[in-house]
């Protein structure tokens, strides 16, 4: 018997079939929810950079109060003028300060169980700390945008006449814009100011 092979027989290709309709759904399904996920990361990245940037303005307020603070003589009479972009001046009074544990200006917050604890209580209303202790720094953008940031101080008298420990809070209060969504918890700082 004599067998012979076709050249077509031998290079036969299999049967070529396209993308279905149903797989090209599924596959734009995947993508779709990738993309979503995606988004997501976007949007809460930005609002990470943005509560970081806030951040950082409300350090560097609690950080300029210090500085102006403790580059006085505690027996100085001077006061020291800040102008925020909204045009409100605020003023930072030189002061010795008063005794341990209350101190003189914005109330501490003395109670462990506080989320103020360690810092200044800011469960007091900011008119009621007292006058050249506290302010409502406005600070704006370029967009036209405006922060407002609640910065209050307190100052301890540790030796007499010579070394006080000074403590600056500041927190974001509002913002107009959209980027206030958003809570920013306190900043504080201390140092030790001598004369």
């Amino acid at each position: 018997m004599n067998h012979k092979v076709t050249r077509k027989a031998a290079f036969k290709k299999p049967s070529e079939r396209g993308t279905s309709l149903i797989e090209l759904m599924i596959a734009m399904l995947v993508l779709a929810v990738g993309l979503g996920a995606l988004t997501t990361l976007f949007i809460a990245s930005m609002a990470t950079d943005n509560r970081n940037s806030k951040d950082t303005s409300a350090t560097l307020l609690a950080q300029k109060v210090i500085e102006e603070l403790s580059a006085q003589s505690t027996n100085s009479t001077t006061t020291v003028t800040l102008t925020d972009c909204a045009g409100n001046t605020w003023t930072i009074p030189s002061t010795q300060g008063a005794a341990a544990p209350a101190g003189q200006g914005a109330p501490l917050a003395t109670n462990a169980g506080s989320p103020y604890y360690g810092g200044i209580d800011f469960n007091q209303p900011i008119g009621a700390v007292p006058a050249g202790f506290g302010m409502q720094y406005v600070d704006c953008n370029q967009n036209g945008g405006q922060t407002t940031y609640d910065v209050r101080w307190n100052v301890m008298s540790v030796s007499a006449n010579s070394t006080r420990l000074i403590t600056a809070s500041a927190r974001q209060l509002a913002t107009t814009g959209n980027s206030g969504l958003y809570f920013a918890v306190p900043v504080t700082l201390r140092t030790i100011g001598g004369s």
